[in-house]
């Protein structure tokens, strides 16, 4: 078959753009024709509609206008009127490439269910209404997840998202991330949804130290015997990294019971040693909160290196020295203490690193990840905000995280059989070979 992929952005590093490609390689290796449409490209090939950007003033304005505030219009019919006049000309631009290219089956990755860009949908929907095109939609997440769709400014805009986000009849099929989203399309829209999680390549080769990663250490003053942990997400309120530094700090306090131990690499744990804390991922935080997480920051008494400048997507940039890749290298232990998750792509990453992980138990993680029996240390699933608007846990959960953290650090038989044991079963489960069964289950029914 022709098939298209339909996002705002192709070719970069956001979950949606990475999950595409995986989809497309496999859709690929399945003997399809597979191309992309979006609004922007970052060096992949792709049909462009500039009138898809979810970065334009024009998107900006209308986004402000349908769910912050009707400012810009004098009447709620003149942001209508802008609304469909924006999907006509990207529905015209749709229907010309899918004509053009023979277009079979088209894959719309979230524009047809987050709401972020209403007359991108609404497009969708009509070339659906207009087309005898067979749609796989793969939602990653929804409007009804957000807080910031929850007050729309025109009951129209409400009428919107109900019908097309997303609009349905009887050649398209849904495809969810995670069971709570199925349960809830259904629960919402009597909409059925195939669930087929993120995944991550476990056959490609294993990240091991290189001369990258040990110019990385040397950059980061990391000497054998310390003990490094990684928080490789974004920064983002809902990645609650305070809990990170939580646990950190309590292993830090504890230094003495690892003074002059073997660490599972056969180093020694000396005087000398040192904790660190990498953060690696883009600031994203709400300024106000991010001014109180780096209060917190300043007052650890470990050492923390935030170094998000310095990671780019290749080596050969001379501004960006290393990738996200060599920071798993250098980590003795990756924390994923994020709050609210779609699935978790980081997570698979950092068990693919074979790295133990210290994770809170967000809501997707207990429906469809906890049953699998991963090996993992808990940060619970139970969380509170503090005065200042940051997240925190009891603090003997944190201990007793941390108890688990130390044995783990100074057994090798410990370290080796988790880091193993998670492997085997996130190979099971969220390979490529595992997501080739679920396409091609999906593929069969059109």
């Amino acid at each position: 078959m022709n098939i298209a992929m339909i996002h705002f952005r192709v070719g970069a590093t956001d979950g949606v753009s990475l999950e595409m490609d995986k989809w497309r390689y496999i859709l690929k290796r399945l003997g399809h024709n597979v191309s992309y449409i979006a609004a922007e490209s970052h060096g992949t090939d792709a049909y462009i509609i500039p009138e898809m950007s979810i970065t334009s003033a024009e998107h900006k304005k209308l986004f402000h206008n349908c769910y912050e505030a009707l400012t810009d219009y004098a009447h709620e019919d003149d942001l209508l009127s802008d609304i469909i006049h924006l999907r006509d000309i990207i529905y015209k631009k749709l229907l010309s490439y899918i004509l053009e290219e023979r277009i079979d089956l088209i894959i719309p990755n979230n524009v047809s269910s987050l709401g972020l860009h209403l007359p991108t949908g609404l497009a969708i929907s009509k070339l659906i209404q207009t087309t005898s095109l067979h749609v796989i939609y793969h939602h990653h997440d929804f409007y009804f997840e957000r807080e910031r769709y929850n007050h729309p400014t025109a009951s129209f805009i409400q009428q919107m998202l109900e019908h097309d986000f997303p609009y349905h009849n009887e050649r398209c099929q849904h495809v969810v991330i995670n069971r709570l989203a199925q349960h809830e399309l259904n629960i919402r829209r009597d909409l059925n949804a195939y669930v087929i999680p993120n995944v991550f390549d476990f056959n490609r080769l294993p990240w091991k130290d290189d001369e990258q990663s040990e110019k990385l250490k040397s950059f980061c003053h990391i000497h054998d015997g310390d003990i490094t942990l990684l928080q490789a997400t974004r920064i983002e309120d809902r990645k609650a990294i305070e809990l990170a530094l939580d646990v950190t700090e309590e292993l830090y306090r504890r230094k003495d019971e690892l003074i002059n131990k073997t660490l599972y690499n056969h180093q020694t744990f000396n005087q000398r040693s040192q904790i660190h804390f990498i953060m690696a991922g883009l600031n994203e935080m709400k300024p106000s909160l991010y001014e109180k997480l780096s209060a917190k920051i300043a007052s650890m008494p470990y050492r923390i290196h935030i170094i998000s400048d310095d990671i780019g997507s290749e080596h050969q940039s001379s501004d960006k020295p290393y990738t996200l890749w060599d920071t798993y290298k250098i980590a003795d232990v990756i924390t994923y203490p994020s709050i609210l998750e779609g699935w978790g792509n980081q997570l698979l990453e950092g068990v693919f690193a074979k790295k133990p992980m210290v994770i809170y138990e967000y809501p997707v993680y207990v429906s469809d990840l906890k049953p699998m029996a991963f090996d993992f240390i808990s940060l619970g699933s139970h969380y509170m905000k503090n005065d200042q608007g940051l997240i925190t846990i009891d603090s003997s959960i944190i201990k007793k995280a941390c108890d688990e953290l130390i044995e783990t650090l100074t057994s090798p038989r410990k370290y080796q059989k988790m880091i193993e044991t998670n492997f085997e079963i996130a190979k099971k489960h969220f390979s490529y070979e595992a997501l080739e069964t679920h396409i091609k289950h999906i593929i069969s029914n059109i």
